[in-house]
């Protein structure tokens, strides 16, 4: 045998007490990796056979949201994509809306800060980095605060809706166009 190691990975050259050495090594090792992985699941196991403390919280169900056509769409299928600064007058004006609108359809927001802040509405809001504005705004639409975009979460298909603010009926008519729009282009996961 010529080459550098055998299959064993040790060189045919290794005496035979450092190859015993190296095996039991390579034993124990294992043996330890293999005690941790079999402490880690009998530590799951009886975490999973443990009484319950405290009751799981479920998310709040919602009723679909019904278009104007009769179509019903899920809720939990769905977010509006906010584009928000702290210091727009206009999102100070929408954003208790958006909120709102959002508590009572159960269509989730997930706001984005132009400016590094949130505001009273969205105080956690995501700093906006330059990968999501170009794959929000690339299509030509201009950058402005605030912005809102309908997105489906199972396939990211993404539509805008507003730049602005605007009143609840207002948003709630262009929320029904484009679920329409959505389920026509037949989007999965959109309706029930």
């Amino acid at each position: 045998m010529d080459t550098l190691f055998a299959r064993d990975g040790m060189s045919p050259r290794t005496p035979p007490l450092a190859r015993r050495a190296m095996l039991v090594t390579l034993l124990l090792g294992s043996m330890a990796t293999h005690a941790s992985t079999w402490d880690d699941i009998v530590a799951l196991d009886a975490a999973k056979q443990a009484p319950a403390t405290a009751s799981p919280q479920s998310a709040p169900s919602y009723a679909p949201f019904v278009l104007s056509d009769g179509r019903r769409v899920r809720a939990e299928d769905w977010k509006v994509v906010l584009f928000m600064q702290s210091t727009c007058s206009y999102c100070h004006q929408f954003d208790p809306l958006l909120k709102a609108i959002s508590e009572q359809t159960g269509i989730g927001v997930f706001p984005y800060t132009l400016d590094g802040r949130g505001d009273a509405a969205f105080p956690s809001a995501l700093t906006a980095g330059p990968d999501v504005m170009v794959e929000f705004f690339s299509s030509g639409l201009p950058i402005a605060t605030p912005t809102t975009f309908l997105v489906n979460v199972h396939t990211m298909t993404t539509y805008p809706l507003f730049q602005g603010a605007v009143d609840q009926a207002g948003f709630i008519a262009r929320l029904d166009e484009v679920f329409q729009i959505a389920l026509n282009q037949g989007v999965p996961h959109g309706q029930e």
